[in-house]
């Protein structure tokens, strides 16, 4: 990637000049695009749109959902909630099953053969981007922390749990 020339005038998108910027806002960029094409490819092997990767994903992360509290999480109607979970029943991704304590509602559970395809695609790549840290000090780690900690702090998103992280603390041993 070449280094814009600072005599010359920024590139203009949409009508709006854009500032040059630096290597690691860059690399941020494409981790997003690596990310996205990640997303696709992984909507690909399980046959499912990006709305159905979004309800396996909340599942995943949160466990057994209700329609109500997966509509919630998806921002969706109810009647879009429902179409998306009879999706994923018919590829058999997820099960609706009695909830425990409340005989009036269903739990959408996935199958544990949806869930052992998809964390098949998914452990490995996790796998990949934690090991790379390895490469780096501790004290080189906590300027990568800080750093991405900013940068998911500039998108202006209220730090009420609307982000699950994913991040886990490792064992020192």
């Amino acid at each position: 990637m070449e280094e814009p020339n600072p005599s010359s005038p920024p590139p203009v998108v949409g009508g709006v000049a854009v500032p040059p910027t630096r290597r690691p806002t860059a690399l941020v960029r494409d981790l997003f695009t690596a990310g996205s094409l990640f997303e696709k490819a992984l909507q690909r092997e399980l046959a499912v749109n990006p709305t159905g990767l979004d309800a396996m994903g909340h599942l995943v992360m949160s466990g057994p959902l209700s329609p109500g509290e997966l509509s919630r999480r998806l921002d969706l109607t109810t009647a879009a909630t429902t179409a998306a979970i009879d999706r994923l029943v018919d590829l058999g991704h997820v099960t609706r099953t009695p909830h425990p304590t409340d005989r009036r509602s269903v739990l959408v559970v996935p199958t544990d053969t949806s869930m052992a395809r998809a964390m098949g695609h998914l452990m490995p790549m996790i796998a990949s981007v934690d090991a790379v840290l390895d490469e780096f000090s501790d004290e080189e780690q906590d300027v990568i922390t800080r750093y991405l900690e900013r940068v998911i702090a500039s998108y202006g998103i209220p730090d009420d749990g609307a982000i699950p992280s994913m991040a886990v603390p490792r064992s020192t041993h």
